[in-house]
C-alpha cells in the first residue's frame, strides 16, 4: 500500500543501474509509439496531395492510429497473462516496426490507412505492457521514480511529434515520418531481448471472444463520437456513435463483472485508492491534453505565428514536464502520491491564472515561463496517479491495473480534447479581430481552471485514502 507523510523520515529504496536501463528500454519503444500518435497532422495535405484523395480521407491515417492505439490497450491485460508481459512487449515492438514499413511504403490511401490502424493496435499494447514490466520490475519503493522515466515518453512525445513532423517536412517527405521508426524500434528491441527480464506467465483463463469484440468496437466508437462534437455536419452520426459507444461498454462491464477470468479485470474498482487513481487519471487526461489543444491557439490564432514558430515556443511546457518527471517520481516514493498531485493542482492553477492575464503582445518570455509552469504542474500531478494505481494492487493484478489506467486517461484526453476543440470555436468566425479571439481563448483558460479544482477535490480524497491505509 501507498505510505502517508510518515515516509518522509524513510531513506528511499536503490535503483540497481540494470533497472535503470530496462525503464530506458520501455522508454524507448513508448516514445516512439507515442510520437507516431501527433506526427502525421502537419502531413496531411501533403499525403493527400501525394496519394491523390482527398482531405477528409487523409485525415483517417490519423483517426484510425489514434482509435486503434486505444482499442489495443484493453487485449493487452489478457496477453500479458497469456504471453508474458516481456514477450508481449516484444512482439508489439516487431509488429509496431513492421506496420511503420509498411506505412512508408504504401502506395494508396486505403493501404495507407490499414496499415496505420494496424501500427495504432500493436502500439496500443506495446505502452501498458512495457508499464507493467517496470512495475514488477521495480516493485512498490520504487515504482515512482522508475515509471516517472516511462512517463516523459508518454506525454512528451505526442507533444513533440507536431514538432518534429514539422522539421522534417521541411525538407524530406511524408515517408520519413515512418522511417523515423525503425532505428528507435530495432535499438529497443534488440536490447529488450536482451536485458528485460523474463517474467512468469499466469493463468489467463479461456480468451473472452464476447468482451473483446464489446470493448474493441465499444472504446473506438465512443471515442470517435467525442472527438468528433461540435461537427454539426455529422451530428446525427456522432451522437450515434457515442450512444452505440457507451452501451457496448455497459455491456463490456456487465459481462466483465460476471466472469471470473475476463480479459479486464474491473473488479480492481473495489480498491479504494485505485478508484482514486484512475479517477485523477481520467481527469488528468482531460485536462492535460485539451490545455495541449489549446495553448497553440493562442500563438497562432491571437499572435498569427506560423505552424512552426508557435510549435518552438510550446517547447517550454514540454522541458517543464521532463523536469517536473523525476521530481514527481522521486517525491511520490517518499510521501506518496495525493500530497504531490494536491501540488501540481496548485501549480497549474497558478500557470492558468498567470495565463488568463496575457494580451495579444506578452513578451515571449514570460509566455514560455507559463508555459513552462504548467508543464511542471502537469508532470507532478500525472506521475503520482499511475504509481498510487498500480502499487495499491497486488503484483498479479498489475497486468489488469496498467490497461485500465491507461484506457481511461485516453478517454478523458478524448473528452478534454473534444470539449475544448467545441468551446473554443463555439463562438470564433473568421471576421474575429485578435482580441476577440484572445477572450475565446481565455473562456475556455477558465473552464481549465474548473477542471484542475474538480481533480483537486479528487487528490484531496485520495490523501485521506492513503492515511486510513497507512493507520
Amino acid at each position: 500500500m501507498i505510505g502517508s507523510g510518515k515516509q518522509s523520515a524513510a531513506k528511499l529504496a536503490p535503483i540497481p543501474f540494470v533497472l535503470w536501463g530496462q525503464a530506458i528500454i520501455i522508454v524507448i519503444g513508448a516514445f516512439t509509439s507515442m510520437l507516431s500518435s501527433t506526427m502525421l497532422n502537419t502531413a496531411l495535405p501533403s499525403i493527400a496531395v501525394s496519394l491523390h484523395t482527398s482531405s477528409s480521407i487523409a485525415q483517417w491515417t490519423s483517426t484510425g492510429y489514434f482509435l486503434s492505439l486505444a482499442a489495443g490497450v484493453p487485449l493487452s491485460a489478457w496477453l500479458s497473462r497469456k504471453l508474458g508481459p516481456t514477450k508481449l512487449w516484444l512482439i508489439s515492438l516487431v509488429l509496431f516496426l513492421g506496420f511503420s514499413v509498411l506505412c512508408a511504403e504504401s502506395k494508396g490511401i486505403y493501404m495507407l490507412i490499414i496499415c496505420r490502424v494496424l501500427q495504432g493496435l500493436s502500439g496500443g499494447l506495446l505502452v501498458p505492457a512495457g508499464q507493467t514490466i517496470i512495475s514488477i520490475a521495480a516493485g512498490q519503493k520504487r515504482l515512482g521514480r522508475v515509471m516517472s522515466i516511462v512517463g516523459i515518453a508518454v506525454v512528451v512525445a505526442p507533444t513533440l511529434g507536431t514538432t518534429l513532423s514539422s522539421a522534417i517536412l521541411s525538407s524530406l517527405s511524408w515517408p520519413w515520418l515512418f522511417w523515423i521508426n525503425i532505428p528507435l524500434s530495432m535499438a529497443a528491441f534488440f536490447a529488450g531481448l536482451k536485458w528485460l527480464p523474463k517474467i512468469e506467465v499466469t493463468e489467463a483463463g479461456k480468451f473472452d471472444w464476447i468482451g473483446f469484440l464489446l470493448v474493441l468496437s465499444g472504446v473506438p466508437l465512443l471515442i470517435y463520437g467525442v472527438t468528433s462534437i461540435g461537427n454539426t455536419a455529422n451530428a446525427g452520426s456522432n451522437n450515434t456513435s457515442i450512444i452505440i459507444g457507451t452501451v457496448l461498454i455497459i455491456g463490456f462491464v456487465i459481462r466483465s463483472l460476471r466472469l471470473d477470468k475476463p480479459i479486464l479485470q474491473l473488479r480492481l474498482f473495489g480498491n479504494g485508492v485505485f478508484t482514486v487513481a484512475a479517477v485523477v487519471m481520467f481527469l488528468g487526461g482531460a485536462i492535460n491534453f485539451g490545455a495541449q489543444l489549446l495553448l497553440p491557439h493562442y500563438l497562432t490564432d491571437v499572435r498569427h505565428l506560423s505552424l512552426l514558430a508557435a510549435s518552438l515556443l510550446i517547447l517550454p511546457q514540454v522541458i517543464g514536464t521532463a523536469v517536473g518527471f523525476p521530481i514527481a517520481g522521486r517525491l511520490t516514493d517518499r510521501y506518496g502520491a495525493g500530497r504531490l498531485i494536491l501540488t501540481g493542482c496548485i501549480i497549474m492553477t497558478i500557470s492558468m491564472l498567470l495565463l488568463s492575464f496575457i494580451g495579444v503582445n506578452t513578451d515571449t518570455t514570460w509566455v514560455g515561463l507559463i508555459f513552462f509552469i504548467w508543464g511542471l504542474g502537469t508532470a507532478l500531478a500525472t506521475v503520482p496517479a499511475m504509481t498510487a494505481g498500480l502499487t495499491t494492487v497486488a503484483p498479479d493484478q498489475i497486468p489488469d491495473s496498467a490497461p485500465i489506467l491507461n484506457m481511461l486517461q485516453r478517454i478523458g484526453a478524448s473528452l478534454g480534447t473534444a470539449l475544448i476543440t467545441l468551446l473554443y470555436t463555439k463562438n470564433l468566425t473568421s471576421g474575429l479581430d485578435q482580441v476577440h479571439t484572445l477572450v475565446a481563448f481565455k473562456n475556455v483558460v477558465w473552464l481549465l481552471l474548473g477542471s484542475i479544482l474538480i481533480l483537486l477535490i479528487s487528490s484531496l480524497i485520495l490523501v485521506l485514502r492513503e492515511n486510513k491505509n497507512s493507520r
